[in-house]
């Protein structure tokens, strides 16, 4: 099997989902049937795989940024991961996850009150971004904890 080197440095570079490298395949202008076999041999040679994919996905962002369990949901779907496996991935990982939304929670709501007072409208700007009212309620509490200490 011949792969273009286009699409193995895409493969390579960074890692990717099936979803990805199927649409790429297809900007490319492969045919389906060789886009299966491509996808297949991928897989086979561990270079696609959708459930590791999840895992580092949620890592990394928990490593770099301020997130919803929502938001890295929405993230996995966007790249074509099925729903299936980030279901999975977060309930094994529920206790986790919650900690940082929690966490994220409290230095949204700091970072918030520095460009808006009004708490209802950081409130609804956290329930845009998909966090639960327990996380919010979290991270206000926080933030009127560190205010009432401060005076």
């Amino acid at each position: 099997m011949i792969i273009d080197d286009k699409l193995m440095k895409f493969v390579v570079f960074q890692k990717r989902t099936v979803y990805e490298v199927r649409q790429k395949c297809l900007k490319l202008g492969y045919a389906e049937e060789y886009i299966d076999e491509i996808i297949d041999y991928l897989e086979e040679n561990e270079y696609l795989n959708d459930k590791k994919f999840v895992e580092k996905y949620i890592k990394n962002i928990m490593r770099l940024k301020i997130s919803s369990i929502y938001e890295m949901k929405v993230g996995l779907l966007k790249k074509g991961v099925p729903e299936d496996y980030i279901s999975d991935y977060i309930n094994s990982n529920q206790e986790e996850l919650i900690d940082f939304e929690y966490e994220s929670a409290k230095k949204l709501v700091q970072k918030k009150t520095r460009q808006v007072e009004e708490l209802e409208k950081i409130k609804k700007y956290m329930l845009s971004k998909g966090y639960s009212y327990d996380s919010i309620n979290e991270g206000i509490d926080n933030f009127n904890n560190l205010k009432d200490n401060k005076y």
